[in-house]
């Protein structure tokens, strides 16, 4: 049985905000997970993000997306500001939905090495302004209306969000140019990297050869179809060898691998760790 939490939010329904420092306790202490896509904008922060493994010094003004499945938690923190989550059924309930509405989905995609957003002070001042508006119209109980005025105000800070991690991405020269190839291509192996791992999988869904697929690749990531599945599947395994009582062949097989001892020697040759030696080291 998987043991990772997945945090129950304060609010009911398919969107929510609310002030990460009147949730400091149930926000921090243990590592979790939510089903749905979250924002979470420090305003003021010391302290520590750990996001799947990866540590970010907290800072003011930062941002996290946090998609679903995301493991994080917070250490030694002291926090204030937001988090906004919802759902991806929410944001597009309908047909014009997805014809009208930004795809936000680009804007988690993490192709490009997970990294926080850094807020300038114009565009913090524009989402304090639409999260205002966002949670007056949650006090606004008139059934149907108000939350198509929600999604509309939450476009607006999904397309301003953007910009700033454009900026972002734009002062640091390490981040490459966006592909909606590379985000599909990511949306599929989260999908299928259990039971697909070759390359000719993924290459077929987009009508190409795998030779294709990985100069794609290697030009917007510098690595392989094959390396993107690799990494996702290390990253599932760290996740259920941290936080759950899973034995390793129960792992093993969870990921799609036939044979446990060649499971062991994947994972030793791609962290340097059994993963007996590395769910040790989690419980020091």
């Amino acid at each position: 049985m998987d043991t990772i939490p997945y945090q129950q939010l304060p609010f009911s329904g398919q969107f929510s905000i609310f002030e990460v420092e009147h949730f400091h306790s149930e926000l921090t202490t243990q590592p979790h997970r939510h089903h749905d896509f979250q924002i979470v904008w420090f305003t003021r922060a010391s302290g520590e993000h750990i996001v799947d493994f990866v540590s970010y010094p907290l800072e003011d003004n930062m941002v996290f997306l946090l998609g679903p499945g995301q493991v994080h938690q917070l250490l030694d923190a002291s926090i204030f500001g937001f988090s906004i989550t919802f759902t991806e059924a929410f944001y597009f309930s309908n047909r014009h939905d997805r014809e009208a509405l930004y795809d936000f989905t680009t804007l988690f995609d993490d192709s490009q090495a997970y990294a926080p957003i850094r807020v300038s002070r114009p565009a913090a001042e524009n989402f304090s302004h639409l999260i205002t508006l966002m949670r007056s119209e949650l006090a606004v109980q008139i059934e149907g209306s108000n939350s198509a005025v929600i999604k509309h105000y939450l476009n607006a800070f999904l397309l301003l969000m953007e910009r700033e991690k454009k900026h972002n991405a734009a002062n640091s020269p390490g981040l490459q140019h966006h592909d909606a190839r590379i985000v599909k291509l990511r949306q599929l192996v989260e999908r299928y990297f259990r039971s697909e791992h070759k390359a000719d999988f993924y290459a077929g869904q987009f009508a190409l050869t795998a030779k294709r697929l990985n100069e794609i690749t290697r030009e917007v990531l510098n690595k392989t179809v094959t390396d993107m599945v690799r990494d996702r599947l290390v990253l599932e395994a760290k996740r259920q060898l941290a936080f759950s009582h899973r034995s390793v062949k129960e792992i093993c097989y969870e990921l799609g691998f036939e044979d446990p001892a060649y499971f062991s020697r994947f994972f030793r040759n791609h962290t340097a760790s059994s993963p007996h030696a590395f769910r040790d080291a989690m419980f020091k």
